[in-house]
């Protein structure tokens, strides 16, 4: 779920860069759209991949929290069963 809300997001920011993108070049003077796109890819296309990077990272180390919170609880509750089966054998 939370996967779907992170590609979105990125979807969305992609849409922006590459509509800045166009407007960056179409801003520019005659014989500098490429200067202008370029400068603009460079600068802002990093602060994109930056950020995506940024969210895949903690979305994973978020997920890799909950997987281990899930076998530390899996561990528990067998732990506890093994106690419990325990009592149960000497009674």
């Amino acid at each position: 779920m939370q996967n779907d809300v992170a590609k979105k997001l990125f979807l969305e920011q992609a849409a922006t860069y590459y509509d800045e993108l166009t407007a960056a070049a179409a801003s520019a003077p005659y014989g500098k759209v490429l200067a202008r796109a370029e400068a603009f890819a460079v600068t802002q296309g990093r602060e994109l991949l930056r950020q995506s990077l940024e969210n895949v990272v903690q979305e994973q180390a978020e997920q890799n929290d909950r997987d281990e919170k899930k076998t530390a609880r899996s561990a528990l509750a067998a732990e506890l069963d093994a106690i419990a089966a325990g009592r149960r054998d000497k009674t």
